[in-house]
């Protein structure tokens, strides 16, 4: 019997990467490694902002304030939802050069969001950090970013927790690419470092630095079209013991190589789609090591002047925070859809489903998400957006499943 359900779990990772592939194959984006996103990649300015001039730099001020109902603020199943009225209030501020070589960005943020009835839930966020690219060649770049942030972790995650207050943590951030350009081939390589530190004395089981590495060649075969090879390389080191019986350390060591098609025709499509095979194993035998096919796919397509249509898929190895796994191989698929009804006007949705299965137990997840909405923009300084967003879990593990329903009204203001 549990031959079979392997069987059946493996067979259903090749068709999910199969389909993946196949959705974004006629026209597979860039050959470049990017940065891992980070606080300038959130503060970034709207494409219409104007922004005020400094010398090479220019100064772009936000501020984004909404107001929202939420049926589900906890994430939890049945009798135990609760319902609330949200209020959040972000201003940011990034700062670019204007150089016509080489770039540079910083920016910061803070963030708070206040609840009507649950003001236990209330919290506050922020960030700061940079970003920046050396043209050293006109064929090589380096690019490099560093960022720290205090967050609140997203409630009803694969791997949040149910505890009755907000999740505070600090992540430190840092990332290094390399990109070179040689005739028809591609290479680059990049590190990236991610340090979690967990405020509440309870989470602190959780804190880890997280090192990365990826080396890729790639090579353009026909105008517009390459094929890569990649190889990722991770090292999770856990400061503190696990909460598993006999606290176990969750250091890992994995890795993740693949290959894939990449390309840009005519900027109307876009992207890459990759298929290989990951593992992450654990120093410790209390936990299960994660291995598997592994996918990607991002797909952009300018189906119109009008409309644009988006298809991701992804897995990875994410860290449990389940007692008795190491790992949950996270599984998720799926596409976005944006109209231009008017020049001011446009509508917006997307739908994704996803499978969370951790290693070790018999818990699996699964579940889909969906969203729509439709943004106004006022003037160029004002931006009016309205969202709903559904988000339905099912898992075999009494208590873990939940629905919820969001509605809320945005505004962003911007220079």
């Amino acid at each position: 019997m549990k031959t079979n359900r392997h069987f059946v779990g493996t067979l259903r990772s090749i068709l999910f990467a199969v389909v993946a592939a196949a959705l974004i194959a006629p026209a597979a984006g860039a050959q470049e490694l990017e940065l891992p996103y980070g606080v300038t990649d959130r503060v970034a300015p709207e494409s219409d902002a104007a922004g005020a001039k400094f010398g090479g730099f220019t100064a772009y001020p936000k501020l984004n304030v909404s107001a929202g109902y939420d049926d589900n603020i906890l994430a939890q199943e049945g009798s135990l939802a609760k319902d609330d009225g949200r209020f959040k209030v972000e201003p940011s501020l990034a700062y670019e050069s204007d150089w016509s070589r080489n770039k540079l960005s910083i920016g910061g943020f803070v963030g708070g969001d206040l609840y009507a009835d649950y003001t236990s839930q209330d919290s506050l966020n922020w960030g700061v950090g940079g970003a920046g690219q050396l043209d050293v060649l006109e064929s090589s770049n380096v690019q490099g970013s560093v960022g720290y942030q205090q967050l609140t972790e997203a409630r009803g995650g694969i791997i949040s927790t149910t505890t009755p207050d907000p999740v505070l943590y600090d992540l430190l951030q840092a990332g290094l690419v390399g990109n070179h350009r040689l005739d028809q081939l591609n290479l680059a390589v990049s590190a990236q470092f991610d340090q979690y530190d967990y405020d509440d004395d309870s989470q602190k089981y959780r804190n880890r630095d997280i090192w990365q590495a990826t080396a890729q060649a790639g090579f353009e075969f026909s105008p517009g079209y390459s094929g890569f090879v990649r190889g990722t390389f991770n090292n999770r080191d856990f400061e503190n013991p696990s909460i598993t019986s006999g606290n176990p350390s969750q250091d890992s060591d994995g890795y993740n190589v693949a290959v894939g098609v990449s390309s840009e025709i005519t900027n109307l499509i876009s992207g890459e789609a990759y298929v290989g095979y990951l593992d992450q194993s654990y120093d410790s035998a209390a936990f299960k090591d994660v291995s598997g096919v592994s996918f990607g796919a991002n797909l952009k397509w300018e189906a119109t002047k009008l409309t644009s249509v988006t298809v991701t898929a992804s897995r990875e190895v994410a860290d449990s925070t389940i007692p008795g796994a190491g790992g949950v191989l996270y599984s998720i698929g799926g596409f976005g859809v944006s109209h231009e009804l008017t020049p001011a006007i446009s509508l917006k949705g997307d739908f994704a489903y996803y499978d969370a299965n951790y290693e070790g137990l018999p818990r699996d997840d699964t579940g889909y998400r969906a969203s729509a909405g439709i943004d106004y923009t006022l003037s160029r300084m004002v931006h009016l957006d309205l969202t709903y967003n559904f988000d339905d879990r099912d898992s075999n593990v009494a208590g873990q499943s939940y629905t919820r329903n969001q509605v809320t009204l945005g505004v962003l203001l911007q220079y």
